[in-house]
């Protein structure tokens, strides 16, 4: 394992926390709390989410600033419609009605920064769902797995199941993209 003490994770998501502790890292967790409205109807989401995860790992270097901080940010989009974790069960099934059926990307926007260095970009990922009946979506609804998660839907959970396809990276769509995060710290010599 890496013992590096001076990673930090600039998020709350355990499933963020879990895909970097697979990777072999000791880091910390300081989750940075920002405004996280768009800017504009016209932002597009791989500006947004790159902006978004620029903003948190920078809010927290500025406290820790011999760290190398990791900022993340995920969203489900269909075109320039942005789909975050929806706010109650008609927003849930707004969302999934809308990705019924459809292909949408996964923008996550992964930056590591440092004093010395800054690097942010945005991994994207297509997923293609099933068409989704009625009681699918109020099944889905009622385990509770989609209330905390971006786009309303966990791939790694019981929204696997309504996953026709997916081309890219399935760590990204969870939370963190690993295979680029590697590349990065990399160039970090991490």
């Amino acid at each position: 394992m890496n013992t590096m003490s001076n990673i930090i994770l600039a998020s709350a998501s355990p499933r963020r926390r879990e895909l970097l502790r697979n990777m072999g890292y000791d880091f910390l967790v300081i989750p940075a709390d920002i405004d996280e409205s768009r800017l504009s109807s016209t932002e597009s989401p791989v500006d947004y989410v790159k902006r978004l995860s620029m903003a948190k790992a920078m809010k927290i270097l500025d406290d820790n600033r011999s760290s190398i901080v990791i900022g993340v940010d995920t969203i489900v989009a269909l075109g320039m419609q942005i789909y975050g974790k929806p706010a109650d069960y008609e927003d849930f099934k707004r969302i999934m009605t809308s990705l019924s059926g459809q292909t949408h990307l996964v923008h996550t926007g992964l930056s590591v920064v440092s004093i010395e260095k800054k690097v942010n970009m945005c991994v994207t990922t297509e997923v293609t769902f099933v068409k989704l009946a009625e009681k699918d979506i109020e099944y889905y609804w009622s385990t509770g797995e989609p209330k905390d998660k971006a786009g309303g839907y966990a791939i790694q959970g019981i929204g696997n199941a309504f996953i026709r396809k997916i081309s890219g990276s399935v760590s990204s769509v969870i939370g963190l993209p690993q295979a680029e995060l590697r590349d990065v710290f990399s160039s970090f010599s991490v």
